[in-house]
């Protein structure tokens, strides 16, 4: 067994011994390991483990626990708290902390007989701990259970030499067993208010479970006095993704491709054993997609805001064809198909009133950031589209080369040649887009008049329609590998009007050229 970092440690089990290990409720980070001869701690999900030593009393001078024989039976956790019962009948009690976990002997059976079985240890409550005892029935083959509840803050106080009293009075945020979601670039604030006991110096400290994924600036400030007089504190926390804290050095932090989970934890420097009802202050932290964030299309001037269609009318069974020479159902682009002109049954609900658009104009599809029904922003990132009934009679304004690819663009051909089974809903994510103005060696630019086909709020490039009036129903994709770990996506409605009937009549010249063939 090692860590991330590579050093080993050892745990000293004995032929057809297990090692054992919990997860403390809560998630903050912490495994604790044991056999009947060590019992060891990690406060970051193993990345380093530190063993758990004893506060040496007058009925218990050792530093560690019992050992070999008289060894640990059973270990019980909660989120902030430790007990160990040993197989000589002592029993430990201990708080979890970051520096160093220490433990307490709180009391023992006196008996000389050797455990045949472990008692179970079960924490009822904060500072309540029960062990149950099972008891053999004279008369049958039955079992009853002898259950012994223990208050542990009573114990504490008859431990001689008087243990440290707990040097804070407060410790509170809002923030606490919550979870929350951090997208990617984003930050989140959180807000602690803290008293210490006068004179104790005791301090607040703030760590995560996983520091290669997420990072934190911390600000502590006085913030008034409490009606005893005691000075109060106000510790500002922002959390944020390592990746782009700038704060770790390169290489340091996870891959931010992929979503993961981590803790933040605030808690009192070396506390004590004795504070028991402070608990430390642990908020579940997730990099991902926050529930309710999603696009919408941005609708200025549709074709009901000018009259050009009334809402009844759209609700109202309403259908289109669209004409078989424009579309192709497998979405390859081809002409010249052998099929029949497309009839649409149009979906009000879904798409509302198309926008109205010119068709001599290039566009660009404006999308809007939702988050919990509140807008947040115009989007600014790579984003693609397609016509979602296989319309290809439109195109794209700008070349790799007008567009400053160094590399190769993506389109939806090649990412269409890529998949087994292609499908436009699929195979065009922001799990497989690439930009091309980013370095590529294994796609290097060999056609700089290929049509560019990636979309931004902040670019040139834009759609142009054909000569060709109808509606046009498009799938909006973003492909922006580090905007947002959602997969945002929306449906664009489209009415594109103003293009005269292609003519049928030669020009002059050519008639002309004809005739005096």
């Amino acid at each position: 067994m090692n860590n991330r970092t590579g050093v080993f440690f050892s745990l000293r089990a004995y032929k057809n011994e297990n090692i054992l290990t919990i997860t403390p409720p809560g998630l903050r980070g912490f495994i604790m390991v044991w056999t009947k001869n060590d019992l060891v701690f990690s406060f970051n999900h193993g990345l380093t483990l530190e063993p758990i030593s004893v506060l040496p009393t007058e009925k218990y001078v050792n530093h560690s626990l019992p050992k070999h024989e008289k060894g640990i039976c059973n270990v019980a956790v909660t989120s902030n708290e430790v007990a160990a019962l040993t197989k000589n009948h002592k029993l430990f009690y201990g708080t979890l902390d970051i520096l160093s976990t220490k433990m307490v002997l709180i009391g023992e059976r006196n008996s000389t007989e050797q455990m045949t079985h472990c008692e179970t240890l079960m924490f009822d409550a904060t500072g309540m701990l029960t062990i149950f005892n099972p008891v053999p029935s004279n008369k049958s083959g039955l079992y009853n259970f002898h259950k012994c509840t223990i208050n542990l803050q009573n114990r504490l106080m008859n431990v001689r030499p008087h243990l440290q009293p707990c040097p804070v009075e407060t410790l509170s945020g809002d923030f606490h067993n919550k979870m929350y979601y951090i997208d990617m670039k984003k930050e989140l604030h959180f807000n602690i208010t803290f008293v210490p006991k006068p004179g104790t110096g005791a301090f607040p400290y703030v760590t995560v479970s996983n520091p290669h994924l997420l990072g934190f600036r911390g600000r502590l400030s006085e913030d008034g006095y409490t009606y005893d007089g005691n000075t109060k504190y106000h510790l500002q926390i922002t959390a944020v993704q390592q990746q782009f804290s700038g704060m770790a050095e390169y290489g340091y932090h996870d891959d931010y491709y992929y979503q993961r989970m981590a803790t933040l934890t605030v808690d009192i420097y070396n506390k004590g054993i004795f504070c028991i009802d402070m608990h430390p202050l642990t908020a579940l932290i997730t990099l991902d997609c926050p529930p309710t964030k999603h696009i919408r299309p941005f609708k200025n001037v549709t074709v009901c805001s000018k009259g050009h269609m009334l809402e009844s009318k759209l609700q109202d069974n309403f259908y289109y064809l669209i004409h078989r020479d424009v579309y192709d159902p497998a979405f390859l682009g081809r002409h010249d198909l052998d099929q029949e002109d497309l009839n649409i049954s149009y979906s009000y609900k879904l798409f509302g009133c198309p926008i109205l658009w010119y068709y001599d104009n290039p566009w660009l599809p404006i999308l809007e950031l939702w988050e919990d029904d509140k807008f947040v922003e115009y989007v600014a990132a790579d984003f693609v589209l397609f016509e979602m009934n296989g319309m290809h009679n439109y195109d794209y304004l700008l070349t790799a080369s007008e567009a400053k690819c160094i590399s190769e663009p993506q389109n939806w051909s090649k990412t269409f040649q890529m998949q087994p089974f292609p499908d436009p809903h699929t195979s065009w994510t922001r799990v497989n887009y690439k930009n091309c103005k980013v370095p590529n060696d294994e796609d290097p630019l060999v056609s700089s008049n290929l049509k560019y086909q990636v979309l931004n709020l902040n670019e040139e490039n834009r759609i142009i329609f054909s000569q060709y009036n109808g509606i046009y129903i498009f799938k909006v994709t973003v492909v922006d590998t580090i905007y947002s770990y959602c997969e945002l996506s929306t449906i664009i409605s489209v009415y594109v009007l103003g293009a005269l009937p292609e003519s049928q009549i030669h020009p002059a010249g050519e008639v002309i050229d004809l005739i005096l063939m």
